[in-house]
């Protein structure tokens, strides 16, 4: 179902149901002139029918904001339960059973949808602030996520040198020990350096590629004492 089609089912939903309402109090009031009694119940009525169907229009879930959504819907579809028991509850008090005042059951009424109002404004205060520690999150880790796994294969390359490089081997070894244990942090300092980590790396795995075809390199060990400065600068960062 395209999004037009999902939408368009949606309105005729609402409206059937808004239809079967309008049916329903025509049938059952006919053409007598309404009390303030049955004004307070209709208008109770058909706000529990459009707060019902809130959830409907705006909070379709997807499965780019899947983890965002859940906590707007949850709060949201409790608010509507609340509300839809506390508005029936207040109808019945006031209607059949006389127990609260006209005056008395609109006031409490308006108290219900505006303490729904501002369940409604939290849920989707809920939904923005996990949505920014989200990418927040990601954005912490955007070069983290890759630095190690590169380590881990350059680490390979590094044990089949000959012993021509073994300093550099031996040092190596030592970085990629200290990779391990890099931890995400704020600010862009810890992405500048994790991306000048990440380039150095693809360097030095371009250079275990061409020893290992055959070809001799003097750029290995400097390459490597500027990676272990980078680790050494990024582990001294600390949130």
């Amino acid at each position: 179902m395209t999004k037009n089609q999902s939408l368009f089912s949606r309105f005729l939903l609402f409206f059937a149901g808004a239809g079967i309402g309008a049916l329903i109090f025509f049938l059952t009031t006919g053409n007598r002139e309404l009390t303030r009694t049955d004004t307070f119940m209709w208008i109770s009525i058909a706000l529990m029918y459009l707060v019902f169907f809130l959830p409907f229009f705006f909070s379709a879930i997807t499965i780019s904001n899947f983890s965002v959504k859940i906590p707007r819907l949850s709060l949201i579809w409790s608010g509507i339960l609340l509300y839809i028991i506390c508005s029936t509850v207040i109808i019945l008090l006031h209607v059949p059973f006389s127990l609260i005042s006209f005056n008395a059951a609109v006031i409490v009424q308006a108290i219900v949808l505006f303490l729904f109002f501002i369940i409604v404004y939290f849920a989707f205060l809920t939904s923005s602030h996990v949505s920014s520690v989200a990418a927040e999150e990601a954005d912490k880790q955007q070069y983290l996520n890759r630095i190690k796994p590169k380590a881990q294969s350059l680490s390979l390359s590094v044990d089949k040198l000959s012993s021509e490089y073994g300093n550099a081997q031996k040092m190596l070894k030592q970085i990629f020990d200290d990779i391990n244990y890099i931890y995400p942090v704020n600010g862009s300092a810890g992405s500048e350096l994790e991306l000048k980590i990440f380039n150095s790396l693809d360097s030095l795995s371009k250079l275990c590629d061409n020893i290992l075809s055959g070809s001799h390199t003097a750029d290995l060990a400097p390459e490597a004492e500027k990676l272990q400065r980078f680790v050494n600068e990024r582990k001294m960062l600390r949130n």
